[in-house]
């Protein structure tokens, strides 16, 4: 009988060896995996960084040339505003020199 129970116990550490090396292939596998993701995590946020800072930079160059626009627009109309007063200041004075000449004659 001594015998017997000798050889029960072996195979209890063996089933215990097995089941603590499962465990900690398991835990070291989770480690490594959280490792992996926060790597990958850091590298997204900072790409996501930077893709919002060239949209921001696009963004602003947009802006500055809505603003060049809005300036050449602002010079545009202030010449067509004077363009009418010129235009029937040089007719009235055609049309006088054209009066003025007909009376000469």
């Amino acid at each position: 009988m001594i015998i017997a129970s000798s050889e029960a116990r072996p195979t209890r550490y063996k089933r215990s060896l097995i089941l603590g090396c499962l465990f900690l292939i398991s835990s070291l596998l989770c480690i490594v995996m959280t490792i992996i993701f926060l790597f990958v995590s850091n590298e997204a946020n900072k790409r996501i960084a930077s893709i919002r800072q060239e949209y921001s930079d696009v963004a602003d160059r947009r802006e500055a040339k809505v603003d060049a626009l809005a300036n050449q627009v602002a010079q545009l109309q202030k010449k067509l505003d004077a363009l009418p007063d010129r235009t029937a200041t040089k007719t009235a004075v055609k049309v006088k020199q054209a009066v003025q000449g007909e009376e000469r004659p």
